[in-house]
């Protein structure tokens, strides 16, 4: 791979290390260059000659890098989310954003189930307790069982759908809805109807406006008291001191997430450190097999896109479903 500070003439950005095989596609069809951070307005880089910015979650494409950018063809992220990527900035600039949809669903659907798991029968902190020589943690074992759960999944995307099947296996007794074709309002009518039956509930929704802090303290306050709270969608849909509160009264029984507001959390963060929590750092669709399929997924269209070919239309960001 070719660094930024040598005098080579670049055409594909990499705001981010990806996979060996989507980078080696990647070079096989243009100069790859990998940014120094994935901050690239931090950098005096050569950015007439960028054709192409690649990404996969921490490197933000902003409308302001993408006015720096002239010769600019495509945008790309190795995932599904595009909450780093300015993709009415990109429209107005008539540039494609390509990704990878669907193809993380099993990986963050089977996170997902482990997370519920985890919560529901203590097991973190039971392993942790054994760990640290504590075998007597058994006497004061508080774990139940997720079979019969009522299960409420947010969220009818790939994922969700994913979650829903795998949760069959324990519970005929779940619960799958989104906006129901009526906007935020149909999907807040879903929410008070269901929150309170529920024993579980899993998110599996996009940050957008609406999403944004959408279960705050008011949100959190329709649960069913002791109810098992997953998030492996993204950190900001949750108001996070509310959280805590909730946590710390019992009105929420367990917070098991992939994802934080605000990543890299910084230290003492007091989700991560609350006794009834279990975060795992936004790793769900990062198993080796799937993190290879969406980065080679995505270099195959961005050189596409490149050579003027056809890409995949599913690989093309269409806006909001």
């Amino acid at each position: 791979m070719i660094l930024l500070e040598e005098n080579f003439e670049m055409t594909i950005l990499l705001l981010e290390t990806i996979d060996q095989m989507g980078l080696a596609l990647l070079e096989n069809a243009r100069t790859v260059y990998l940014s120094p951070s994935p901050d690239a307005h931090a950098h005096a880089l050569p950015f007439n000659e960028i054709t192409a910015i690649v990404t996969r979650g921490l490197g933000q494409v902003d409308g302001q890098l993408i006015k720096k950018c002239p010769n600019l063809k495509v945008i790309a992220r190795c995932g599904a989310g595009l909450n780093n990527i300015d993709v009415d900035a990109a429209k107005k600039a008539g540039i494609p954003v390509v990704y990878a949809p669907g193809i993380n669903a099993s990986a963050v659907a089977e996170h997902s189930l482990m997370l519920m798991l985890s919560a529901v029968r203590r097991g973190f902190s039971t392993a942790t307790a054994v760990k640290d020589g504590n075998w007597d943690c058994r006497n004061d074992f508080s774990g139940d069982d997720l079979a019969n759960k009522k299960i409420c999944i947010v969220g009818m995307g790939n994922i969700g759908r994913k979650t829903a099947d795998l949760c069959k296996a324990f519970s005929n007794n779940i619960t799958l809805f989104g906006r129901d074709g009526k906007g935020q309002s149909g999907l807040v009518e879903n929410l008070k109807e269901y929150l309170p039956k529920s024993d579980v509930v899993s998110l599996h929704i996009p940050l957008n406006e609406d999403t944004h802090y959408l279960f705050d303290a008011e949100m959190m306050s329709l649960m069913k008291p002791g109810v098992i709270f997953i998030n492996t969608s993204r950190g900001e849909i949750v108001d996070e001191d509310a959280l805590v509160e909730k946590l710390d009264d019992g009105h929420i029984g367990a917070y098991a997430a992939d994802v934080v507001d605000g990543e890299p959390p910084a230290n003492g963060h007091p989700v991560i450190a609350h006794e009834n929590s279990f975060i795992t750092p936004h790793v769900a669709s990062l198993t080796k097999s799937t993190y290879q399929e969406m980065c080679v997924f995505t270099a195959k269209n961005v050189v596409a896109v490149l050579t003027k070919q056809t890409p995949e239309p599913i690989s093309i960001f269409r806006g909001a479903a």
